[in-house]
């Protein structure tokens, strides 16, 4: 459903303030949830007729009402952020979302004056009036909040991309390290000189052993007392016999 686009003025949007961007997401949830809160007032006031409940809903349609032209200021400074940005289409329905916010506006402040005529009236007729017209009021933030998120997901109004990663250096190789060479020479060298030390280690073994053979045999003759002279008088004097 679009609009008429009637020549309607436009609330005041120009302060001394500086009004901050990205502000409106802040403020528009507000207006889609008080609406049905209202809804749920009335329709527990339609079998209670309670004024307290009734002073409550009045209230909050005030609130509703300063909230509404909140969001309107805010939507304003981030539409003069992005409006360079975007395309045809997304400016047409941007457009059309600007002029569904005004309608909200005024339509709250008709909203709050027919409340108070209610209130002084105390008739079930004007409460379910009342009802009807706030169910039509939630149905036209909700169409506008449609056009809102329109214009955020399909149109990507005020999204800022992230700039892409820089992709990660790869370090170059690293040649291998002289040192690592001169330790393999030095382990083969040292592998070489044990072998050696065996080999020589062998070979005095091998020399010491006759010596170590003919230790017992002079060990004996110690032991039997006899000198080499001895032996040779034994002898000759065997072979006189």
């Amino acid at each position: 459903m679009n609009l008429p686009q009637l020549p309607i003025v436009m609330p005041p949007a120009d302060f001394p303030i500086h009004i901050p961007e990205m502000m409106h997401p802040l403020v528009v949830h507000f207006v889609v949830a008080l609406p049905f809160i209202i809804i749920l007032l009335e329709l527990i006031n339609l079998f209670a007729k309670k004024r307290s409940i009734g002073v409550i809903s009045f209230v909050l349609l005030l609130l509703l009402s300063g909230i509404i032209y909140a969001a309107l200021l805010t939507g304003l400074a981030d539409a003069k952020a992005i409006e360079t940005t975007l395309g045809a289409d997304a400016k047409a329905l941007l457009t059309q979302h600007k002029l569904y916010g005004v309608y909200l506006f005024y339509a709250s402040i008709l909203l709050v004056i027919f409340k108070l005529l209610a209130v002084m009236i105390r008739g079930t007729a004007t409460r379910v009036l009342m009802l009807i017209l706030l169910i039509l009021f939630a149905a036209g933030t909700l169409a506008t909040a449609k056009r809102g998120g329109e214009l955020v997901y399909r149109y990507a109004a005020h999204v800022h991309t992230p700039a892409a990663a820089p992709a990660p250096v790869k370090a170059p190789a690293q040649k291998a390290e002289p040192a690592a060479a001169s330790e393999a020479e030095e382990m083969k060298s040292q592998a070489v000189e044990s072998s050696t030390e065996k080999t020589e280690a062998a070979e005095t073994v091998t020399e010491t052993t006759p010596a170590a053979e003919s230790a017992p045999a002079t060990t004996t003759d110690k032991a039997l007392g006899e000198t080499p002279s001895d032996k040779g008088k034994n002898t000759e004097k065997n072979t006189s016999n």
